[in-house]
């Protein structure tokens, strides 16, 4: 037996302040879109938005529905707009808000990463992700890989024996 270590890298900011303009207007949008959740159970509203390389800005909200699993989380939601709008663009960075406070970001739940990383083999290009929370800390990620360190993909299920 042996035990193993896996190390996350990221960055981590005090302020909005210390982003650079276009990080700070993601964050913005992504704040004022947060009027947009439709969370009347879990009343925990998240918010997600999208730049892609075409210059265009896709957003998203998480979206509940009395039958939990038929909801859908702010990044799904905004991802697959991106896609379906924009098909050939690559995204180049995801933004994912909540209002409510915490001391450090809320971060995606494991199908969202799951989600995040197929797109980011398929466009074989890493996708930043910048996460806050309320009043919290400002957290960017490099790549999905930080916060899906043992991830599958397509390569993985089909490979023959």
């Amino acid at each position: 037996m042996k035990k193993i270590t896996t190390n996350i890298t990221y960055t981590e900011f005090e302020s909005i302040d210390e982003l650079s303009n276009l990080d700070q207007k993601l964050i913005r949008d992504a704040e004022k879109n947060l009027k947009n959740s439709y969370s009347p159970y879990s009343l925990f509203k998240v918010s997600s938005v999208i730049s892609l390389s075409n210059s265009q800005v896709v957003f998203g909200t998480n979206q509940e529905n009395a039958a939990y699993p038929s909801g859908l989380c702010a990044e799904r939601v905004a991802v697959f707009s991106a896609m379906s709008s924009f098909p050939t663009s690559v995204i180049e960075t995801v933004v994912i808000v909540t209002e409510k406070s915490s001391k450090f970001p809320f971060t995606p739940c494991g199908s969202c990463r799951q989600v995040l990383m197929e797109y980011e083999n398929k466009q074989k290009k890493n996708i930043r992700v910048l996460l806050k929370s309320g009043d919290s800390k400002i957290w960017i990620f490099e790549s999905i890989k930080e916060i899906l360190p043992f991830a599958f993909d397509a390569e993985d299920i089909l490979k023959k024996e």
